[in-house]
């Protein structure tokens, strides 16, 4: 301080001064003590320890820093209430300083002190976050009015945060519950429309705007027919208001929007108290950069799939010519040795005929050829290819029919894949003498198909993850039973590639269900 009891920094001799400043410290004692953590930072020490002295005589908790570094690690570490900042310092001024406050997302009170006091470096740090500034030299009368005002200012960000969190909580609490799901749905990020019974729209969110390229003001009143451009969108839509008695069932479909952009659609009917269908809901989510992902993975696999096919298929030749050149003569385990290389090598094959159809079932649906199928005919060639690996096994595998199947569209050669896939496995998780089911039944709008076994089951753990690739449950590991862990996988894509679902129900050392259930062909 000078002999006026103000602050200068180095050009002053201000630890003279301090002492003799007798009058303000009586001032400062006698002022109402209001609780406060002050934050000092400053690289000249006189200014520190002066500001620490004054700030604690008040009844103020101070600590201080030599730098902004320093002083940002202490920020970081502890909430203060007021934050002092000297502008010109080393490793890190000030107006650094609080650029890395902002960083912090702490709502901070930053008064400025500086030596250097300018118009510009005011309106600088008050952009960058300050509350106020400070030029030098100041007495303490000025130092603790700031502070007074800062932790006025500091009272009020309090009472503005209490008010956005009671305001959070209202919203969240509201009574209103037409507009508390308006905004949830509004700020999805999955496009949603409700459509009531009459067909008309009468909630279209942002995001549903935004995929089908049309204004809420334009669709809300307006009819599916008017609105809705793909027709199996359209058609999905019409049949979910016309169910009778309906069940709280999802339709899920794909399809491509004029736009050239992928569309995953899950339409919904909305069922009231008596089970009646009073309308629909229809969520649409953008998915074409997935499936450009999933194009390219596709696209990895099937290559390196074809490189390594045509090798380890002349490495399982060479194996069996050489078996059958083997005499009585040779060595037992020279003998054994070459046939467990063989069985590797049709182990890898296995695997690579899997990433084959995996690749396979990933391509676009579009270069798929579609048909009108009997289900029960693909069944029962699927059950017939695997009939003799069942009876070498002495299992037995039958088929129910429960009377007349509808047919579905589809493609054959994935569907065979499907079913024999699940028949594949029931077999092979199913010990010796047990038994394989596959029961065909239908519901209203579906065809189910389940495949039943006595096998040694899968965990209520395991069955999370069955239908991830690679995946292998730890029973079937444990007993040692073969397997590339992508058949279910496959399975799984490509009943949703029919618009369809497989799921699973198990019990360890009982069997498993898995049903997979795909839409009938609907009256055009």
């Amino acid at each position: 301080m000078d002999e006026s009891g103000r602050f200068r920094g180095q050009a002053a001799a201000p630890r003279r001064a301090l002492a003799a400043n007798c009058s303000a410290v009586a001032r400062i004692k006698e002022m109402t003590i209001k609780k406060g953590e002050i934050l000092v930072i400053d690289d000249e020490e006189v200014i520190r320890s002066g500001c620490q002295q004054i700030l604690e005589m008040s009844g103020y908790s101070v600590a201080v820093a030599e730098n902004g570094r320093v002083g940002l690690d202490k920020i970081i570490q502890h909430d203060y209430d007021i934050i002092l900042t000297d502008i010109m310092m080393p490793e890190m001024d000030g107006m650094e300083l609080l650029d890395e406050i902002g960083r912090l997302g702490k709502e901070l009170v930053v008064i400025v002190i500086t030596g250097y006091a300018t118009l510009d470096n005011a309106i600088t740090a008050g952009r960058k976050g300050a509350y106020d500034y400070l030029p030098k030299p100041f007495n303490p009368d000025e130092l603790l009015a700031k502070i007074e005002r800062g932790l006025d200012y500091r009272a009020h960000l309090r009472e503005v945060q209490l008010l956005r969190q009671d305001r959070d909580r209202n919203m969240l609490e509201c009574s209103n519950e037409r507009a508390r799901t308006l905004t949830i749905i509004n700020s999805m990020s999955e496009g949603v429309l409700a459509i009531n019974r009459q067909g008309q729209i009468v909630l279209m969110n942002p995001m549903a705007s935004k995929i089908m390229r049309l204004s809420e003001e334009r669709a809300i009143g307006r009819t599916v027919d008017e609105i809705v451009r793909n027709p199996d969108l359209k058609k999905s839509i019409v049949a979910s208001l016309q169910e009778v008695q309906a069940e709280l069932s999802s339709t899920r479909l794909e399809f491509d929007t004029v736009y050239g952009r992928a569309i995953e659609a899950s339409i919904t009917p909305i069922i009231d108290e008596n089970k009646e269908c009073i309308g629909t809901v229809a969520v649409l989510i953008d998915v074409t950069e997935d499936k450009k992902i999933e194009k390219m993975k596709s696209d990895f696999v099937s290559y390196v799939a074809h490189e390594l096919k045509a090798p380890l298929g002349a490495i399982e030749g060479y194996l069996n010519l050489i078996l059958d050149g083997i005499t009585a003569d040779k060595p037992q385990t020279e003998h054994e040795m070459i046939e467990k290389a063989r069985d590797r090598a049709h182990g890898l094959i296995a695997l690579i005929n899997d990433l084959l159809d995996l690749s396979r079932t990933d391509r676009k649906k579009s270069l798929k050829e579609m048909h009108a199928i009997d289900v029960e005919k693909v069944v029962r060639e699927a059950v017939e290819f695997y009939r003799n690996r069942a009876e070498a096994r002495s299992q037995h595998l039958t088929v129910q029919v429960d009377g007349q199947m509808p047919l579905i569209r589809a493609n054959e050669e994935d569907l065979f894949r499907l079913y024999a896939n699940l028949i594949s496995n029931a077999i092979k998780y199913t010990p010796e003498n047990g038994d394989v089911r596959v029961e065909i039944k239908r519901t209203k709008s579906h065809v189910r198909v389940d495949v039943i076994d006595t096998g040694i089951g899968i965990s209520g753990e395991a069955q999370k993850h069955i239908f991830d690739e690679f995946y292998r449950a730890q029973n079937a590991v444990d007993k040692k039973i073969t397997g590339t862990g992508l058949g279910l996988s496959i399975a799984k894509k490509i009943a949703e590639d029919h618009h369809g679902y497989i799921d699973v129900t198990s019990e360890e050392g009982v069997g498993s269900t898995f049903r997979v259930t795909l839409p009938i062909i609907q009256d055009e």
